[in-house]
């Protein structure tokens, strides 16, 4: 009884002594290593900073903001709604009445890329200069306007009038080169309008008419007209 009883007293120090030893071990490396960081995320680790500084939520070229699914159908966008389409206001107050109408200056002096571009394009400050640097500016202030912007090196902010919607493929050279007159969109620029105004829906019933109707059409492909009519309702035509 007793060696059973002394076995047992050994064997319970031995288990204390173990498990004390086992303890200061394992408190010695807690203290031995690091105590872990708190984790953070900050998005500018990932995203290098633009030329307005180290905040990605400033930089114009990146900005973080939300963004509508479904944007809202106002403005310029062609959805259609013409009667809703407002009169913007111009940093100049040009007059294509004026300029196209009584002056008779061709629409492709001032837009010179409709005939060999996707987009017609606006004409620089440098463009109007051509025939408003021999013109006195006296009395006129829009005139003033246009002096100043051609002096500062700066572009005309001129505000989008057209805005077709991002899905849609269009080009003005291929139109003009078909033998589509810009009034046909755009409308008679130069007997009603002095800044430019949208007139026609632009939205893709009107389109496709256009395209099954136009005489020209009809005077360029000849006997292939209908296999081009074909092709000109494809939907690649225009979503590409």
């Amino acid at each position: 009884m007793r060696s059973q009883a002394r076995t047992m007293l050994f064997f319970t120090m031995l288990i204390s002594a173990a498990l004390t030893l086992g303890w200061v071990v394992s408190d010695s490396h807690a203290e031995d290593q690091p105590a872990e960081e708190s984790s953070s995320f900050d998005l500018r680790e990932f995203i290098p900073a633009g030329p307005s500084g180290a905040d990605p939520s400033k930089d114009e070229l990146f900005p973080l903001q939300p963004y509508e699914l479904i944007p809202k159908l106002e403005g310029q966008v062609a959805y259609g709604s013409v009667e809703n389409a407002p009169l913007l206001e111009q940093p100049i107050a040009y007059s294509h009445k004026l300029h196209a109408g009584e002056l008779q200056i061709n629409c492709e002096y001032c837009h010179s890329g409709a005939r060999r571009s996707i987009h017609a394009g606006v004409p620089e400050t440098n463009t109007c200069m051509n025939c408003h640097k021999n013109i006195s500016t006296k009395d006129r202030p829009e005139l003033e306007k246009l002096v100043e912007y051609y002096e500062s090196g700066k572009p005309i902010p001129w505000q989008k009038v057209h805005d077709l919607p991002d899905f849609v493929y269009f080009s003005h050279k291929r139109h003009v080169r078909g033998g589509v007159s810009c009034q046909e969109c755009h409308g008679e620029v130069q007997e009603t309008m002095t800044v430019a105004q949208r007139v026609n829906t632009l939205e893709m019933g009107w389109c496709l008419d256009c395209h099954r109707d136009h005489p020209k059409v009809d005077e360029n492909y000849g006997a292939s007209a209908e296999l081009r009519r074909a092709e000109l309702k494809d939907c690649l035509t225009c979503h590409k």
